[in-house]
């Protein structure tokens, strides 16, 4: 299942979950009560308000640490809808846990605690599941329209149709997103750029099958089991060990080496 957009890991995003979420908590319960959550929250002692200030700060700490773990670790989580999904429920948990300790604190000798931990959760769940939906649909839109208009106009001619052995299409990508190509034994590794983030497409061929397609699209050979594009190499360079290699314009990308046979004719090309 494809993974939840990058948008909900940045923080400006992140910063409209943990403050927007309590705020509307806060004004939401001030203003209707729902629920009967001015009894509730009162503990027949009429601190209503002061029950709730502390609810809110709850949820807030719990959303600040949820999100920013979820920031911090944002380079190694790969999540998709349901699984952010669970994420958002195990926040709405937490907080209903937390929030459970003052509040069976107050109806001590009332109520027993478990009953006052599923009240506190359920509440939460009923009230909190708005704000979630309304900012993660907001984010969803935010990011498609986005990306709809960063979507530059591709030129037909720069596609390049990738077949397998058996001749059936499955790649079609621009040239210029392409970054190179290493074959392996009976495949070919695509490495390629699909809105701004670094692919791998294996595809079942051969580097000979490939020769022609590669070279009408201007990709060009510079070693045995390697092809490049030459718009995206910054630099070749000699290694300690006098080995040549083609530094890349993209970050955490391995350097493609490039055999002597090759080497003077990428340099003129850069």
């Amino acid at each position: 299942m494809k993974a939840i957009s990058n948008a909900f890991f940045k923080m400006p995003v992140i910063c409209i979950f943990f403050l927007g979420i309590p705020v509307f908590l806060f004004l939401f319960v001030l203003s209707y009560s729902p629920f009967n959550l001015e009894e509730f929250l009162s503990v027949g002692q009429d601190k209503f308000t002061l029950y709730l200030l502390v609810v809110t700060l709850i949820v807030l700490g719990v959303l600040v640490i949820s999100r920013m773990l979820m920031f911090i670790l944002r380079s190694h989580l790969v999540i998709n809808l349901p699984q952010y999904i669970l994420w958002c429920v195990l926040e709405i948990v937490a907080a209903g846990l937390f929030m459970s300790i003052p509040m069976a604190i107050g109806w001590s000798g009332v109520y027993p605690y478990f009953t006052v931990m599923n009240w506190c959760v359920l509440y939460l769940a009923g009230i909190l599941v708005y704000p979630y939906a309304i900012i993660t649909l907001a984010v969803y839109l935010h990011d498609y329209y986005h990306k709809a208009a960063a979507v530059p106009f591709t030129d037909e001619k720069k596609l390049i149709r990738f077949q397998d052995e058996n001749k059936r299409l499955k790649l079609i990508v621009s040239s210029d997103a392409v970054l190179y190509i290493e074959a392996e034994e009976n495949y070919v590794h695509i490495i390629h750029l699909d809105n701004g983030r670094v692919k791998d497409f294996t595809l079942r061929s051969s580097m000979r099958a490939l020769e022609e397609l590669l070279s009408r699209h201007s990709l060009v050979r510079c070693h045995r089991s390697y092809y490049v594009n030459p718009s995206h190499v910054d630099l070749v360079k000699k290694d300690v060990n006098g080995f040549a290699l083609a530094q890349l314009d993209r970050d955490g990308i391995k350097p493609v080496p490039v055999s002597r046979r090759y080497y003077d004719a990428l340099s003129a090309m850069l």
